[in-house]
């Protein structure tokens, strides 16, 4: 064989092995970048590669999924071009990447996805997100965002722009629409320094921020790294692009305000791994100040101001904060909303509409422990909250100062979304409180110690008072054991009344002519239905040894009694009746009919030389029509006179 030929043999030998391994090159490289995606933890990786050319490759498609925090995520694109310089391939580096379509697709994860062991993670610096960036840019010209936050929230977007590399800073100008109108256009700037300005801004023209952010993310030390920056809120515009993401509340629709925050802090270089059993926190430390102003919800709350500085430092699995004395909060709050009525019997009212100012100026610290499976909630005692110069159509309120006497606990757990508390207490207290409605008096020394059962925030879950005191007409009014379920269709308990001021009750509607004295204790056991409340033999007694009544007739009354012998020797007898006993059954229905039967025991030593006289009355009105008509007159006496002479009239 010559020399010619065994060199055209080898020649031919190498173009064969050169055109295989050209041939395979594709099916190679998708290997490689198929185990370094699955080495990051992502699953269902397929990646199918075009054949490279000098300078362009052409990734036919890419898809992968995978699980952040708590959503897990699938991302499928076609079609991707990648540009590249050969010598800077070899470290990794790219020129262009442009991806024509993409879709990515998020939903909640299962909770045993969020169990899994994870490895240590390091912290990722700026530095290393521009160095391993592309030499020029990323152009993103479509890319559909399929997310569902729950099994009946889904929202499907569609997004497009670019990160340029600009030196050694990233600029992204991003744009997000749905399917009808441009949402929101997302500008970020980050330098290899960590400096990041980043701005959320609306899609009108021209475009208004919504949010502005500074941040920055550096190397303190080998083991530490530290972050600082802060953030300006429009906190309107900014519920109404989140809405359709989210479930959000229908009330937060309404709210209104600015909201800035201002953070310090450092934390570890190397994250630990999570294990299946504890959410392991990084150790870290930092403070935190944040305002809230102009706060608007609706007609309910205007002019709301916040301020409050915390500082706040993790390790293991526990959370500690301190939120420092100078916390402020302030509002008005429109008193019309606040009115606990019912309108069938306040038709005429006028509503007063002074604003009541709610100041909670009071420092609150306590702790946070979080695992995959619960969180567990801690507040100190001794928060307090003021509410000043509340005017409503039904009570007027100089002050009333809410305090929290017992740590608060409050278990969650997300995986099924039920909650549960221990040891809640508050005991509300106010100098007066004038119910203009009910005319009782001053209400005074309320004190509610109460938990919430555990379950899903809706419906309500069964609320448990275990004891409620208030201090009213002298005595008290006392209910232990109180258990209210939104689900039963009848909810009882039972109001225990003790030593009340039989003066103070009379008093309390400053009639002339009216006197008495004496204490009553008793119990009213209510039943609360959907149709209504009711009270079934409930029971009213006066504490020995009783009391007197002194009763003076005006005009009216005595003009009633010359022509009617009854009515005179009723009012002769309680001129000056002392009683021995006073019992009172009581009974009221869910259509609002009271009915009271009230035996009394006694003599007037003024008259008929002392003799012993029982006096038996039975009483039957419709409380809601009562109150109405005592409402709209403002005069008890002449109301009662009018009926008790129409009933005069009827008995003759």
């Amino acid at each position: 064989m010559t020399r010619a030929r065994l060199a055209l043999l080898v020649v031919g030998a190498v173009a064969l092995l050169a055109a295989i391994a050209y041939a395979a090159l594709p099916v190679v490289l998708s290997g490689i970048v198929q185990r370094a995606l699955t080495e990051q933890g992502l699953t269902d990786v397929r990646i199918e590669l075009g054949y490279p050319g000098r300078r362009t490759m052409l990734i036919r498609t890419v898809e992968f999924a995978g699980t952040r925090a708590t959503y897990a995520f699938n991302l499928r694109a076609r079609d991707v071009e990648i540009e590249y310089d050969i010598a800077e391939l070899r470290e990794g580096r790219l020129i262009r990447v442009r991806v024509p379509d993409a879709t990515l697709r998020l939903v909640p994860a299962p909770a045993a996805a969020t169990t899994e062991v994870s490895r240590a993670t390091v912290v990722p610096l700026p530095v290393s997100w521009v160095s391993a960036f592309p030499r020029q840019e990323v152009v993103v010209e479509r890319l559909q965002v399929d997310w569902r936050s729950s099994d009946t929230l889904a929202f499907t977007g569609y997004a497009h722009g670019q990160v340029q590399r600009q030196d050694s800073r990233l600029v992204t100008r991003l744009s997000l629409a749905d399917e009808k109108r441009q949402l929101f256009e997302l500008h970020l700037d980050l330098s290899a320094a960590g400096e990041l300005n980043a701005s959320v801004l609306t899609a009108d023209t021209p475009a208004q921020p919504v949010v502005r952010m500074t941040a920055a993310l550096v190397s303190h030390d080998a083991q530490t790294v530290a972050t600082r920056g802060s953030v300006d809120v429009q906190l309107r515009p900014l519920l109404s692009m989140l809405a359709p993401w989210f479930a959000l509340p229908q009330s937060l629709a309404q709210l209104d305000g600015r909201l800035q925050a201002r953070w310090s802090g450092k934390g570890p270089t190397v994250l630990a791994a999570q294990g299946s059993e504890a959410v392991q926190l990084p150790r870290s430390n930092g403070t935190v100040s944040v305002d809230l102003s102009a706060v608007r919800l609706g007609k309910l709350l205007s002019d709301g101001n916040l301020h409050l500085d915390a500082t706040l430092a993790s390790g293991d699995s526990i959370v500690h904060w301190r939120i420092a004395d100078s916390l402020r909060v302030s509002a008005r709050i429109d008193p019309a909303i606040l009115a606990l009525m019912s309108d069938k019997i306040d038709q005429e009212v006028t509503r007063r509409t002074e604003p009541a100012v709610l100041r909670a100026p009071h420092a609150i610290s306590g702790q946070l422990v979080v695992t995959p499976l619960e969180i567990k909630l801690t507040v100190a005692p001794r928060v307090e909250i003021m509410l000043e110069k509340l005017w409503t159509p039904d009570a007027h309120v100089s002050e009333l100062k809410a305090t929290l006497p017992e740590a608060v606990r409050v278990t969650y757990q997300p995986t099924t979304g039920r909650f549960a508390t221990a040891g809640v207490a508050l005991t509300v207290s106010a100098p007066a409180i004038d119910p203009v409605f009910a005319s009782i008096g001053t209400i005074e020394n309320v004190a509610v110690a109460a938990k919430i059962e555990s379950g899903p925030l809706t419906p309500l879950p069964p609320i448990t008072i275990d004891d409620a005191t208030v201090t009213l007409l002298g005595g008290r009014l006392r209910a232990r054991g109180v258990r209210y379920d939104s689900k039963s269709e009848t909810n009882h308990f039972t109001i225990d009344l003790e030593n009340l001021d039989v003066a103070r009750i009379v008093a309390m509607e400053r009639q002339l002519g009216v006197e008495a004295s004496g204490r009553l204790d008793g119990r009213l056991p209510f039943s609360v239905t959907r149709r209504g409340i009711t009270i079934a033999g409930g029971q009213l007694r006066a504490r020995p040894p009783g009391g007197v009544v002194r009763y003076t007739p005006n005009e009216a009354a005595s003009a009633m009694a010359a022509s009617n012998l009854s009515v005179k020797l009723v009012q002769d007898v309680l001129s000056n009746y002392h009683y021995a006993k006073l019992e009172a059954d009581v009974d009221y229905s869910e259509t609002g009919d009271l009915a009271l039967r009230v035996a009394m025991a006694g003599q007037n030593p003024d008259w008929n030389a002392g003799q012993p006289i029982n006096l038996n009355i039975n009483l039957t009105e419709n409380i809601p029509i009562l109150l109405r008509s005592l409402r709209l007159t403002g005069d008890i006496s002449e109301q009662i006179e009018k009926r008790v002479l129409e009933r005069s009239k009827r008995n003759r």
